[in-house]
């Protein structure tokens, strides 16, 4: 929120937030986050979690059409079933069992959901400049909402206690800086500016890179399967990108 709020006033963006830049708050940051992370603690695998997400670039692929009017030619659909198949090669190898009960699942389909509905709210906002608020500004505003938010649940859940260490400062800069301005800001400049379903079915990049991270970090073997799944996922997106190039402007 700090960095959000240097960037804008460096660049003099700041603007009153709508109620739409708080829903859009709501559901990316907060609603994402929260179902995530609890998803992972309940003990949901990786491997399950990975394949709902993949779940919804296939989801945009039909409700883009009907609620943006964007259409998907034979080469987007292609490149959507591709990546998908891409998603399921990575986590075949991925046989551990979990202890999760059957709701934990609906966690991972809460974020997903919230996902897509704000790729579809901002990709229509897009379409109408005047009420579409610089992207950093609206994150220091939803980073502020997120925070509110997030309190009663650090004091209640975890009695706002915490360890410092180098897990915890990773962690923070991580979330705070790393995912929460520059992913997000990346990713809601790609929404206004791209076709929904090519800028969604960037998350079946997740898994791979994912993999590639924790190779570097953390130095754990890199798999067959998920170099393979990289590879098939990679053609799924190039076809998506060259769907979206073929499409004649109307």
């Amino acid at each position: 929120m700090a960095v959000a709020a240097f960037i804008v006033s460096i660049r003099g963006d700041w603007q009153r937030p709508d109620i739409s830049t708080f829903i859009t708050g709501f559901l990316a940051h907060f609603v994402w986050l929260v179902a995530i992370l609890k998803a992972f603690e309940f003990g949901i695998g990786a491997g399950a979690a990975a394949l709902i997400a993949a779940m919804q670039p296939v989801l945009m692929g039909f409700l883009a059409p009907l609620l943006l009017g964007e259409k998907n030619n034979w080469l987007q659909w292609a490149g959507i079933a591709v990546g998908f198949v891409g998603v399921i090669i990575f986590i075949g190898a991925d046989q551990r069992a979990t202890e999760a009960a059957l709701w934990v699942y609906l966690l991972p389909m809460l974020a997903t959901a919230s996902l897509t509905c704000i790729t579809l709210s901002e990709r229509r906002r897009a379409g109408r400049p005047a009420c579409t608020m610089p992207v950093f500004t609206a994150l220091f505003w939803q980073g502020l909402l997120t925070a509110i938010l997030l309190l009663p649940l650090a004091i209640f859940d975890e009695g706002f206690a915490a360890t410092i260490n180098g897990e915890l400062i990773f962690a923070v800069i991580w979330l705070g800086i790393i995912v929460s301005v520059l992913a997000y800001g990346q990713m809601f400049r790609l929404i206004r500016t791209r076709n929904a379903t090519r800028v969604s079915a960037l998350q079946y990049f997740v898994p791979p890179v994912t993999m590639i991270i924790a190779w570097i970090v953390f130095g754990e073997t890199l798999t067959l399967n998920g170099l393979m799944g990289l590879g098939v996922t990679s053609m799924g997106f190039w076809l998506i990108y060259r769907g979206e190039g073929q499409q004649i402007p109307r």
